[in-house]
């Protein structure tokens, strides 16, 4: 199953959504937006507990509202090639290591889900001068990681899962000092749940099985590395 070739769906609805959210920046911040009339969305429903007062609380709360009731359309809009792609390996390397796919698309969609929300508190300027500070720390360990994943891929015998682990931790814990502010506890739960598996010894020792590079977890490695370099190269990351 090509999970983000399925969430990529009616590109022209996601386009629409995007222009009228944008639109509704315009408006006045002194607006209310009511929720009492909403319908209950589950696990799709995110809670974006934001002041009030911000500047463009009111378009935050708008597209907390889409990012809840159009969530896969939205996505191709906020999501690159190249980050999909990566996407779409974690969920099979993820499928496979847990033998549970409906786990493995839950934990997938919980990532989705952050990387979007960043992307719209930056963009509305929802960050204090505080979180912004952040912001920058956590860009710069998260292209650490990611370029110390590559070199463990790209040299044997490298790998190093004390280290790699200790940089995960700190990549979310700086995310969730970044974000919970913004966000709800259930949010926050969920922000656990990735950080677990992404830091799971087991997972990235058989990710890093340098003797079975052609077969199990590790043949996911090279499409993984490959498209990280490529969002390196074009300062994404």
């Amino acid at each position: 199953m090509n999970l983000i070739k399925g969430l990529r769906r009616d590109i022209k609805v996601a386009a629409e959504v995007e222009r009228d959210t944008v639109s509704l920046g315009s408006l006045s911040s002194t607006e209310s937006c009511h929720d009492s009339g909403e319908e209950d969305l589950g696990e799709e429903e995110e809670e974006l507990e934001l002041d009030t007062k911000q500047k463009h609380s009111l378009t935050i709360r708008v597209q907390k509202k889409i990012l809840g009731k159009t969530f896969t359309k939205t996505l191709i809009g906020l999501i690159d090639e190249d980050t999909g792609i990566i996407l779409n390996t974690l969920y099979q390397l993820l499928k496979e290591h847990t033998g549970q796919p409906d786990k493995a698309k839950k934990i997938i969609k919980y990532l989705i889900r952050f990387l979007i929300k960043v992307g719209v508190f930056f963009k509305n300027n929802a960050f204090n001068d505080a979180e912004m500070i952040l912001f920058s720390e956590f860009k710069a360990k998260y292209r650490t990681t990611a370029l110390t994943f590559i070199s463990f891929y790209e040299v044997n015998y490298t790998y190093d899962r004390e280290l790699l682990v200790d940089y995960f931790g700190c990549v979310f814990d700086l995310l969730r000092n970044l974000i919970k502010r913004h966000i709800s506890p259930k949010s926050l739960d969920r922000l656990n749940v990735v950080q677990d598996i992404m830091k799971d010894g087991s997972l990235l020792d058989a990710l890093f099985d340098y003797d079975n590079m052609e077969t199990g977890l590790s043949r996911h490695l090279g499409v993984i590395c490959c498209k990280l370099k490529n969002l390196i190269d074009d300062e994404k990351i």
